[in-house]
């Protein structure tokens, strides 16, 4: 058995990166490469979430693309406009830390109809395709979210993601009621520093919660998350990871290839503790299990990665 526990997929058009992975083409892919269940989520890169100011929108180089995003330009003054959510007075507020132009206002989160939308097309699925909800980071709507799917749409999803880069909120002094797993993204940028992750892990220690990316392999966390109960990893996707090492470890010079990044992992909080992910459409099934195919490892740790330690957190 595979399980595939960090993927992504669109639900519409509205989607500027790589907006062409659809449910389609990813349950191909799911049969492609026999995934015998995946835990998806919302590919985070929402139209109607970027601030209109943000160059993408008019350059000609994003036009007719489906990565529309600044790393395809060249131009010599890019205008990057990010979004950072905000609770004011009560409601979500998206604004532009940029230009400071508010993007939108709402009395609930406005990922409500994309994971609506998530959940009523993965329902032919049940039995394989189990999603995890995105929830923006806003103390405003954050538990009224969470009662509304569980109150709705019990049974039909199997936990939450978290965004921190997205949304440009650290997830540290968020405190939540749930009983459901939750996946928090987590890089060396200071908002998505995967100690903010782990302390929200400690926070709800009842709660079973994956540090994605592999927490960036820093020792001091690896050795927290494997003494912790309900913390866990994914190390996916391993060879986009190893590719931009330098911007995804702190001690990537002694990263030579993307097993490498397993074996640092492994060799702190063991296989039982790590499950495989692919984190498409960044990363690619086939070469995610390659990599996994090559580790020097019991076949019962391979297991244990492949779909053991996905099924204990969320089935």
């Amino acid at each position: 058995m595979v399980i595939n526990s960090h993927v992504h997929f669109n639900t519409s058009r509205d989607f500027f990166f790589y907006s062409d992975y659809t449910i389609e083409r990813f349950v191909r892919e799911l049969d492609e490469n026999n995934i015998d269940i995946a835990l998806p989520s919302l590919n985070p890169k929402i139209g109607e979430m970027r601030c209109k100011n943000d160059c993408s929108f008019s350059c000609i180089i994003n036009q007719n693309i489906t990565n529309n995003n600044l790393q395809n330009c060249n131009c010599d003054y890019i205008r990057r406009h990010r979004g950072v959510v905000e609770s004011h007075n009560g409601f979500y507020r998206l604004r532009c830390k940029t230009c400071g132009q508010t993007i939108l206002t709402s009395k609930i989160d406005p990922l409500r109809k994309y994971n609506i939308e998530l959940i009523r097309q993965t329902k032919n699925y049940t039995s394989r395709i189990k999603p995890l909800l995105y929830i923006s980071l806003c103390e405003s709507t954050i538990q009224n979210e969470i009662n509304f799917y569980e109150e709705n749409y019990k049974g039909l999803f199997c936990g939450y993601k978290f965004h921190p880069w997205t949304d440009q909120v650290s997830i540290r002094n968020f405190r939540i009621k749930t009983a459901l797993p939750i996946l928090i993204h987590t890089g060396l940028r200071e908002c998505e520093l995967a100690e903010n992750a782990v302390h929200f892990a400690k926070n709800h220690p009842n709660n079973k919660v994956v540090i994605a990316h592999a927490a960036q392999l820093k020792n001091e966390l690896l050795h927290i998350i494997s003494n912790n109960d309900n913390m866990y990893l994914d190390c996916c996707p391993a060879d986009f990871l190893f590719r931009n090492k330098e911007k995804c470890f702190v001690n990537y010079s002694k990263i030579e290839s993307p097993e490498d990044i397993f074996y640092s992992a492994l060799d702190v909080v063991g296989s039982k503790k790590i499950m495989f992910g692919t984190d498409s459409p960044w990363g690619s099934t086939s070469r995610e299990l390659e990599i996994i195919s090559n580790l020097k490892i019991s076949n019962e740790s391979k297991m244990d990665i492949l779909y053991r330690t996905a099924q204990n957190v969320y089935l």
